[in-house]
């Protein structure tokens, strides 16, 4: 029964008169007629990747789709327990249950390599991968002065404690290829200046499978500039 009254709604709330319907009765309810959906709308569409329609396909579908009250409970559990569970590792930034991460306690990765990543998501598609054996450290951002992202606003000194601690020989600076994360691995440079660390960054280019004629002028200069013997 709650889901044929919903329903009701929801027609009422798509058709050509159902949107003025609701503003004309002062409600905040939208285009919905539903002042409870409105609000799980917006909630849904704050999420990223998600506009006002993707966010109203989800709520629709976990409200009145098939088999809507199971998923709307699953969710609800997964993101509690989510909240609770995850967190990030004290030592990289990793996202991780246990603490310290399985990444920094294994002992089959290499403790010379250690990888600099923006943003926990980064270390993501690296471990995917699979090729890379080392460990990490995420900064949790990059500096950005219009943004009002400064040096001490990042973790630059836990990085450096990181490095004392550990046999590290080698910094890969996995950044992003724009103007925040040059900056940034020009200031990491600057800081590390004088050691005898090994800095490297991750090379740019022409991407696989990508056509010449079509490739920006940015990305074929530094295709140009960081080419190796054939």
């Amino acid at each position: 029964m709650a889901e044929s009254g919903f329903g009701g709604h929801g027609r009422g709330g798509n058709g050509g008169n159902g949107g003025n319907g609701a503003h004309a009765a002062g409600g905040d309810g939208g285009e919905f007629q539903s002042p409870a959906l409105e609000r799980l709308v917006r909630s849904l569409s704050r999420l990223p990747g998600l506009g006002r329609k993707s966010a109203t396909r989800v709520a629709l579908h976990l409200l009145t789709g098939g088999g809507a009250q199971a998923h709307a409970d699953e969710l609800t559990v997964a993101l509690a327990e989510a909240r609770v569970q995850v967190r990030v590792c004290s030592r990289c930034g990793a996202i991780t249950e246990p603490d310290p991460c399985r990444i920094c306690t294994s002992e089959r990765r290499d403790r010379s390599l250690l990888c600099v990543v923006a943003s926990p998501v980064d270390v993501l598609p690296i471990e995917k991968a699979g090729f890379f054996r080392g460990r990490y450290f995420v900064l949790g951002g990059l500096l950005s002065p219009l943004d009002g992202v400064r040096a001490q606003d990042l973790p630059f000194d836990r990085l450096l404690e990181r490095l004392k601690d550990g046999p590290v020989t080698e910094l890969i600076m996995a950044l992003d290829a724009s103007v925040e994360g040059e900056t940034t691995a020009l200031y990491i440079q600057r800081l590390l200046s004088g050691s005898d660390l090994q800095m490297s960054r991750l090379a740019t280019g022409i991407p696989v499978g990508g056509a010449l004629a079509y490739t920006d002028e940015v990305t074929l200069q530094r295709a140009f500039q960081f080419r190796r013997a054939f």
